[in-house]
């Protein structure tokens, strides 16, 4: 909307009896509208494309508690001061406002249909301040030019917007201009709103496609976790470079003990994702379901899952025991001495395979308290799993408290020496084995 230049005309003439008033306070209340409050009249001046308008509104913008750097500049330099007249400059949509505050001050408003500004000019008609620098210099008008109205333009004849029954009333073409603005910018904020409403329903039912061909295309969990299984009963005949085993299709580039746990870890994935996507169907459709009876969108649709913010790499791996304890197995080298040396604590059980290269394994305990049975065969397990006797049907595996842990000086990584050691003989299972290989996190 651009306000016609005969209505400004009219409603610049109406703020005839503002002269003499005093300025009580000016806001900045968005990036290119003010209010000067005068009390109990306020004067909007809002510079906004499309919008542009010099008026006395009946229904001023919130203030914020803390005005802007420009706001705060007109603030000091005409709080308290005196108009002293307002007026029409040229033959354009140019209003000055004269004010008398520690000297003469003119606050220029060029309320232009696209590129509005302010201009707080000296007595002398020597521009101080600007809001828009590069409209400014434009037009001719830098900090320290005499200010000097822009040619005006041809302007097409143009209809009012005035209603033929305006009322004889303090302000009343201001008003009406006000609110004719005000309402076109409601309108277009509802078409912008209805605009993205389509959109935001198009996304939710494309999500909704997009879950559901998830759901019928997850894997059965139960099918993944056999073909784990299969490869754990039959661990000692894997080789690297094999295709498949027993209709088992293997990553010929992976070792045997990758393409293991690589099984385990599509099972695991399979089985935790199907519900997550059932609630998530769930949610969407729920959402759908609102929007269409009429109810308004959220702000932030959640159409889309964006992955968990990416955590610091551990040097260990997290499995579940049968009694439900933490087992932690070191990823190897460095990360095994991280893991026992300053992950641990010196009350947790620490295990290794023994006589033989393998992963630290660490069950967390508190002080004095036991390992429980099936929770000490499992972190067992592990570690035979995780060592290279991996394919042995049975190892000897060394426990003890991480206190009696320490490292030699100048050991290479993952060698530590170990006191006070217990020796579990243990017998490899493939089902406890297949158990805990589901249980990681």
């Amino acid at each position: 909307m651009r306000i016609p230049l005969r209505d400004l005309g009219r409603a610049v003439l109406e703020m005839a009896p503002l002269r003499g008033r005093f300025i009580d306070n000016v806001y900045q209340c968005g990036p290119r509208t003010f209010l000067l409050r005068l009390k109990p009249e306020t004067v909007l001046i809002d510079l906004e494309p499309k919008r542009a308008r010099v008026l006395v509104t009946d229904a001023p913008p919130p203030v914020p508690e803390k005005p802007p750097v420009f706001g705060s500049i007109l603030r000091s330099a005409l709080r308290g001061g005196r108009i002293e007249g307002i007026s029409l400059v040229g033959e354009d949509r140019v209003v000055a406002i004269d004010v008398e505050c520690h000297g003469r001050k003119r606050l220029v408003v060029e309320a232009f249909a696209r590129h509005g500004n302010l201009l707080l000019l000296d007595a002398e008609g020597t521009v101080v301040r600007v809001l828009d620098g590069e409209a400014a210099r434009h037009r001719g008008n830098p900090v320290g030019a005499t200010y000097a109205p822009p040619a005006p333009p041809r302007i097409p004849a143009e209809e009012s917007l005035l209603p033929p029954d305006l009322p004889h009333t303090p302000f009343a073409a201001n008003y009406a201009l006000d609110r004719v603005a005000r309402e076109e910018v409601r309108e277009a904020k509802e078409e912008v709103r209805e605009r993205a409403d389509e959109k935001a329903l198009e996304r939710i039912r494309k999500a909704i496609g997009a879950v559901e061909r998830d759901l019928r295309e997850l894997p059965d969990p139960l099918v993944l976790r056999k073909q784990g299984e299969t490869l754990v009963s039959g661990y000692g005949e894997l080789r690297q470079g094999m295709k498949a085993f027993e209709g088992v299709p293997l990553d010929s580039r992976l070792t045997p003990q990758e393409n293991v746990d690589r099984a385990f870890e599509a099972a695991r994935k399979a089985e935790r994702a199907r519900p997550a996507l059932e609630e998530r169907l769930k949610e969407l459709k729920g959402l759908l379901a609102r929007a269409e009876a009429g109810e308004a969108l959220p702000e932030v649709l959640p159409v889309s899952r964006k992955g968990k913010p990416e955590e610091p790499r551990k040097p260990y791996k997290v499995f579940r025991s049968a009694d439900g304890r933490r087992i932690l197995v070191g990823k190897g080298g460095k990360d095994n001495d991280e893991t026992t040396l300053r992950v641990a604590g010196p009350h947790d059980l620490f295990l290794h395979t023994r006589g033989c290269p393998g992963a630290h394994v660490i069950v967390p305990l508190e002080k004095g308290e036991e390992t429980p049975e099936q929770t000490l065969l499992d972190a067992a397990t592990l570690a035979l799993h995780y060592s290279k006797m991996r394919t042995a049907a049975a190892a000897e595996i060394t426990y003890t408290h991480r206190r009696n842990v320490s490292k030699p000086k100048g050991g290479k990584p993952g060698l530590v020496q170990v006191r006070e050691e217990k020796v579990l003989r243990l017998r490899r299972e493939a089902d406890r084995l297949a158990r805990l290989l589901m249980s990681a996190e």
